[in-house]
């Protein structure tokens, strides 16, 4: 019987493969080099836009705050009610290298709670009531918990720009390369 089954299969499948005519594979063919050229323009798309973002920010933080600055000004208002104003903005990250430096730093200098520590454990089936216990209890027991430290981006901007702003002497030079800063001046434009 399953001898029957297999050849009614094949036979079908013979039967639809010859009924294949020309057209059907004119326009396969046509959907399939369809694909393949909206996804050469996909490509040419996101590389295109790649290049104006770059354009964009080279603009935005370096030519025109130059040029603004090159005049004494800051700000600028024009006939059309748009204003343009020149802004700081700070980017940074602690590195896994510098994680350790940094994160002392900032608990030597009274900032350790921004630092989140999150400390997981995964347990099986049928453990959720030593899943209560705490910290202690869990190594005591022998399991082995993951413990995470990070300062959330947010907060680690928010914090570097304070403390530039501030004028906080213990955040110098040398203590900002561990936060891998990166300062400069970006142009707004509002209507």
């Amino acid at each position: 019987m399953s001898n029957n089954i297999v050849d009614m299969f094949e036979k079908a499948t013979e039967r639809k493969v010859t009924k294949l005519d020309d057209t059907q594979l004119k326009t396969l063919s046509e959907s399939i080099d369809q694909m393949l050229r909206i996804g050469g323009e996909i490509g040419n798309t996101e590389e295109l836009l790649r290049k104006l973002k770059e354009q964009y920010r080279q603009l935005s933080e370096e030519d025109l705050p130059q040029k603004l600055a090159a005049i004494g000004m800051s700000e600028l208002r024009l006939q059309d009610g748009s204003k343009i104003t020149i802004d700081n903005f700070y980017s940074t990250r602690i590195t896994e290298k510098n994680k350790e430096v940094a994160h002392q730093w900032l608990r030597d200098n009274g900032h350790g709670d921004i630092i989140k520590n999150d400390i997981t454990v995964s347990f099986g089936k049928g453990e959720d009531e030593t899943a209560q216990e705490t910290m202690e209890l869990l190594q005591k027991e022998g399991h082995m918990p993951k413990q995470r430290e990070a300062v959330h981006p947010s907060t680690l901007k928010a914090f570097v720009k304070e403390r530039i702003e501030s004028g906080d002497t213990a955040f110098n030079l040398d203590v900002q390369k561990q936060f891998s800063l990166y300062q400069g001046k970006r142009t707004k434009i509002t209507k």
